[in-house]
């Protein structure tokens, strides 16, 4: 497989084309808009795409640019991942919320050096995969969440650094406290606070490379109770304390 760190500037625009190879693409900052045959996406941080080869597409990038990270996949591969290939070998385009924490994850591992880091990032390119094919099924309609709970999982994502209560998630959905966390567990691998944290420390993550906003600052605007809660939390997700990952990421082409 190979794995690239990609950005565009603001405002650019790419012609139709495609690709030789099955593309995997993760986005992790800034935004735009996919178009293809079929219709058209907006693509935001937490976006994963899949373009089997040949799939004609264009892009129109927002005033932010893009920044996101792309695994090329060999029909090779492909084939020796079985059921996963085949899955692969049809386009989707959806938001995944564990993705940003994995392709950040392959940002900063791409800029180590040590003998461990091609398994290390195998490992990553391989668990993006996965979540990929987990979401390729759910659009499919196998695991498709009812109304109530996508608009539950939206106040989430529009709220996320705010103190949320299960109650007024319940409320907003429509069903009681205690059937909207098993529910939303069962959908999304993971609890109401877990799913929360993760977009904190996404957010996070995206202050770090865009700004030169203290760490503390952007800590208590993401909504964590203090520097040394955040940083707990951002080191178990990508491994590195926040400074670190800031001067890692800092230093990577463009």
């Amino acid at each position: 497989m190979v794995l690239g760190d990609a950005t565009y500037r603001p405002h650019v625009r790419t012609p139709w084309h495609a690709h030789e190879l099955t593309s995997l693409e993760v986005v992790l900052g800034g935004a735009y808009v996919k178009r293809t045959k079929r219709s058209d996406y907006d693509c935001v941080p937490g976006t994963v795409t899949v373009e089997p080869p040949g799939d004609e597409h264009a892009g129109v990038y927002g005033p932010m640019g893009w920044h996101a990270v792309i695994i090329e996949i060999p029909s090779s591969r492909l084939n020796s991942l079985e059921s996963v290939g085949a899955a692969l070998n049809r386009p989707m385009c959806g938001r995944i919320v564990s993705a940003p924490l994995l392709g950040r994850r392959v940002a900063v591992e791409m800029q180590r050096t040590d003998t461990a880091s091609a398994l290390v990032l195998e490992g990553l390119a391989l668990e993006l995969i996965a979540l990929a094919l987990r979401e390729e099924r759910a659009v499919s309609g196998s695991r498709v969440p009812p109304a109530w709970l996508r608009r539950a999982t939206e106040l989430l994502r529009d709220e996320f650094r705010s103190a949320i209560q299960l109650d007024a998630l319940a409320e907003v959905g429509g069903v009681h406290p205690t059937h909207l966390a098993r529910a939303f567990r069962r959908y999304h691998d993971c609890t109401v606070g877990e799913y929360v944290r993760r977009l904190r420390v996404e957010w996070a993550a995206a202050q770090l490379t865009t700004t030169a906003t203290a760490v503390a600052t952007i800590a208590q605007d993401a909504g964590f109770y203090d520097q040394s809660h955040f940083s707990r939390a951002f080191k178990a997700h990508f491994g590195s304390t926040p400074a670190g990952y800031r001067a890692l990421i800092a230093t990577r082409p463009h």
